[in-house]
């Protein structure tokens, strides 16, 4: 595993001799629904479960609040064991694991009875980026429809208050 950089999402990189301060939480709430990371999680037979997420609210430095999609693999599993990563690839040269553990905070949202929150305790950053290679660009996505941008706006203002 790479090495843990943070036991929080405010990261102090120094690199060549300059340093730089990368706040993942800050990144989700500038750009909210628009930070498309994977989450990463264990199968009940061990095998690894991912899958694309971007419903993120960052509550304080160790806090996120996850919309998810109640009936996925991901929420049943961080249901019966708890533990998740969620990889962020992001233009700015980011590319960092979040390690926690997660429980149901909200179940269903008031917005989607298929959704639920997910109040994810950081316990770890690990730095994923290369040093032969820079991070320009991440996934992007844009709604699909004015429905989307109302569901959209929903959660986003649900998860926040939880």
């Amino acid at each position: 595993m790479a090495k843990l950089v943070s036991d929080n999402l405010v990261i102090s990189i120094s690199y060549k001799g300059e340093g730089t301060v990368i706040d993942l939480g800050r990144l989700f709430n500038d750009n909210p629904n628009r930070v498309i990371s994977i989450v990463g999680t264990v199968n009940e037979d061990g095998s690894p479960n991912t899958a694309p997420m971007s419903l993120f609210y960052s509550k304080d430095n160790k806090t996120i609040i996850a919309g998810m999609v109640k009936t996925s693999q991901t929420v049943a599993n961080i249901k019966r064991d708890g533990r998740l990563i969620i990889e962020v690839l992001y233009e700015g040269d980011i590319g960092f694991g979040i390690l926690g553990r997660g429980k149901i905070a909200k179940e269903p949202l008031e917005c989607n009875a298929a959704m639920l929150a997910l109040k994810i305790d950081v316990t770890g950053i690990k730095r994923d980026t290369s040093p032969a290679q820079s991070i320009k660009s991440g996934p992007r996505s844009t709604p699909r429809s004015e429905k989307a941008i109302e569901f959209e706006k929903a959660a986003m203002q649900e998860i926040s208050q939880i």
